[in-house]
């Protein structure tokens, strides 16, 4: 029992588990009690914690239980033994899951190559024989995978070992050597695609000499159309460097600005490349192409060779400090320069306008394009009124931080009915309000695992809102 409370409250909540994988959330019947899990499950291993959650008006417990155990290894032979079956004083069989934390469940399929296989590092000399039969100590290895480079056939270094179980897959992820840095997998095919003809095409000029300059030209086999000047829209968490990177994979390219838009929370700026024929493979081959992977980059030609926005970014030191000296030469004067004080807090203007406006929309796709969110959504609709009486909740969870509340009432309000949506203050969590219960669970349906603005976003069914205290007046 003294074990239940190893880690302060406040922390338990957004805390990852340590070691993966070794928390179950159990699903069973609603009377039974601590002690009755505790007995059952202590024959696998080191129970840390065992956590009832209860419903907030009732006190029930609400048939579900999150078992703690100490390593990856007792909670996989666990779950492996007590899924399905039925414990003392219960007629309904577990139904026993991986959480990824205290509050959050995995997934409810421990046959899943996600459990079952871990990534290594391996000196290069090693071949899949050797990993095999290395590793088969631990449980019985079903499929051996070495990343070797495509040209060469070398190894990379690096492996994938898929077991037959998810406990011999913990087993070797707990008691194999330190040199391997043994992780768990992702399931195989995650995230994969083949090499692109794009990327093939990048490969070949990377290992062209300078003095090619024409085969070059050649090779990106692109017709010019008259413009060398790209603007971009792109995620607000890539840099500078991710940019230049990027663009200058084409050659050509002589000039790159970055910006990012903090109202809209999306990275914006413009390429500017030496020659058509540049400008133009760019174009075709990095429009909608995936920077970061899973986020869309998208370009569109610019026939304008100036840039608004070019020249009338203002030193941010200088701007500071003359906004400064002007404030302080206003209050220390009986007869202040009023006109050094509009110029400095002109100049600030254009810095604030500039940091949040980036490049001009004009040359921007059309923000109905709505390329931040990764799901098709219906037109915008009109708010429900303020006052009205709420239907269904949706539960909000947005890590690692919610999007700007501009985009999520932008998103929100186009299944209709939408009363309000807000975050809790230093939370990863919200609400969105509903009048009509169809336009919540439409908004669940389209919405639930959908990336907005790079975040990846659950949207589930909140609990009844509870009534609001009335005020006593004595």
């Amino acid at each position: 029992m003294e074990n239940r409370r190893k880690y302060p409250r406040s922390d338990e909540r957004d805390r990852e588990d340590t070691p993966i994988y070794s928390r179950l959330f159990i699903v069973c019947d609603r009377g039974l009690k601590e002690e009755q899990f505790r007995n059952a499950f202590t024959e696998f291993g080191c129970i840390e914690d065992i956590r009832i959650p209860r419903d907030h008006k009732t006190g029930e417990p609400k048939g579900v239980v999150f078992v703690k155990f100490s390593k990856t290894s007792e909670a996989a032979r666990a779950l492996e033994a007590m899924n399905s079956k039925v414990i003392s004083n219960s007629s309904r069989p577990l139904k026993v899951m991986v959480a990824a934390n205290r509050s959050e469940i995995q997934s409810d399929d421990y046959n899943n190559d996600k459990y079952k296989r871990l990534f290594l590092h391996i000196p290069k000399d090693m071949n899949e024989n050797s990993l095999e039969e290395h590793f088969k100590q631990f449980g019985d290895v079903e499929d051996v995978l070495i990343q070797r480079d495509r040209q060469t056939g070398e190894s990379k270094g690096f492996a994938y070992i898929r077991y037959r179980t998810f406990s011999e897959a913990a087993i070797a992820y707990e008691e194999c050597e330190r040199k391997y840095r043994a992780i768990f997998a992702q399931p195989k095919g995650y995230n994969k695609r083949t090499e692109t003809s794009f990327e093939t095409n990048i490969n070949h000029l990377a290992n062209s000499s300078v003095n090619q300059k024409n085969s070059i030209m050649s090779m990106m086999n692109a017709t010019p159309r008259g413009f060398t000047r790209l603007n971009f829209r792109c995620s607000p968490y890539l840099t500078q460097m991710h940019i230049d990177t990027l663009f200058d994979i084409i050659p050509g390219l002589v000039d790159c600005k970055y910006f990012v838009d903090l109202m809209r929370n999306v990275g914006k700026g413009f390429a500017q490349y030496s020659n058509p024929i540049s400008a133009s493979y760019a174009f075709e081959k990095l429009n909608e192409f995936e920077y970061p992977p899973g986020q869309k980059i998208f370009i569109t030609p610019s026939n304008s060779e100036f840039d608004p926005h070019e020249n009338e970014i203002p030193n941010i030191p200088n701007a500071v400090n003359n906004l400064r000296n002007a404030i302080a030469s206003t209050a220390n004067s009986s007869s202040p320069d009023l006109a050094q004080l509009a110029e400095a807090i002109a100049e600030a203007s254009k810095l604030i306008k500039i940091a949040t406006a980036g490049v001009s929309d004009d040359n921007i796709p059309d923000s109905n394009d709505l390329n931040y969110c990764s799901v098709k959504l219906p037109a915008p609709q009109p708010l429900a009124d303020i006052d009205s009486p709420v239907a269904k909740r949706c539960f909000l969870v947005c890590k690692p931080q919610p999007p700007p509340l501009t985009v999520l009432r932008d998103i929100f309000c186009r299944f209709g009915n939408l009363i309000n949506v807000y975050t809790l203050p230093n939370k990863t969590v919200g609400y969105a309000r509903y009048s009509v219960s169809e336009s919540a669970d439409e908004a669940i349906k389209v919405l639930h695992g959908a990336e907005v603005c790079g975040i990846r976003m659950k949207v589930i069914e909140a609990e009844a809102e509870a009534p609001a205290k009335r005020i006593r007046l004595d």
